[in-house]
């Protein structure tokens, strides 16, 4: 099936049967972010099926979340694990959600710096809209994720821009960070909001994600600015002048960096989480 209507159909199921994967269940907050969210899905799904061509190869995708990209895959042939924390996932209506489209649902949390799967198991493995979340050391998991991926296997990541232009002139000018404001932190505890991994701690830079990936046994083969969402035909930017500055390549808000596994990673961590 076509990658665009694949996604379509997923994205109906969910309709049809939404997953519920917080305490709040806010059906219409989550269908406006997987409307937003479905053009980064497609260009994900189509440039994995890129990568990975045979479909008996399978797929770990970290922050699942409502698990469009996840569905889509195992649809496409993949085997896939579908992972996220377990606020979000360790429910048995999530497990039985998954298991009925053949999905595997992994609950852990990657401040545990450990994966619960075997050395060399995972041809890819994805990590979109994570690694800016993360607010501890991400040195520990992306060794971790060199020990899960099978040697000559991929690790895509696709995250914020922080080398945007649009980003250091609002800094440069009006000093704003491109992470959260002190709002946000108290936004983020308050039970009505339930807004558990909403905040950007880290924003990088593709030159940093290189420094951090690269020494554990891996090689970047593709880079790409982009953006979440169809800025140009998005009725989420209603300003012509925006879709205008989002469509200049220095411009684009969205980053996507993938790597491929060259060698087992030897570097010896000392992991002290209280540092």
């Amino acid at each position: 099936m076509e990658s665009k209507k694949l996604i379509e159909k997923v994205i109906k199921e969910f309709d049809a049967n939404p997953l519920i994967i917080d305490e709040i269940g806010n059906y219409k907050n989550d269908k406006k972010y997987i409307e937003m969210m479905k053009y980064s899905y497609l260009k994900t799904l189509e440039k994995c099926i890129e990568l990975i061509p045979n479909k008996d190869s399978t797929i770990c995708e970290f922050g699942s979340f409502f698990g469009i990209l996840a569905k889509s895959l195992r649809y496409s042939g993949y085997k896939v694990n579908a992972c996220d924390i377990p606020f979000f996932y360790d429910r048995e209506s999530v497990k039985k959600y998954y298991a009925k489209s053949g999905v595997n649902s992994f609950s852990f949390n990657l401040r545990d710096y450990f994966l619960p799967f075997e050395n060399s198991s995972q041809d890819l493995l994805i990590a979109c809209e994570t690694f800016e979340h993360l607010n501890f050391n991400p040195l520990p998991i992306i060794k971790e994720i060199n020990r899960i991926i099978k040697l000559g296997g991929y690790f895509y990541i696709a995250m914020p821009n922080a080398d945007s232009f649009v980003k250091r002139i609002r800094y440069l000018f009006f000093g704003k960070q491109p992470n959260f404001s002190p709002k946000q932190l108290f936004e983020q505890l308050d039970k009505n909001n339930n807004m558990v991994v909403g905040l950007h701690w880290r924003e990088y830079s593709t030159n940093e994600i290189r420094q951090l990936v690269e020494p554990f046994g891996f090689k970047m083969i593709y880079k790409k600015f982009d953006s979440n969402i169809d800025f140009l035909n998005s009725k989420y930017l209603n300003s012509l002048i925006k879709k205008i500055i989002f469509s200049i390549p220095g411009c684009k808000p969205n980053q996507i960096i993938i790597f491929k596994k060259i060698k087992n990673s030897n570097i010896n961590l000392t992991i002290n989480k209280d540092s």
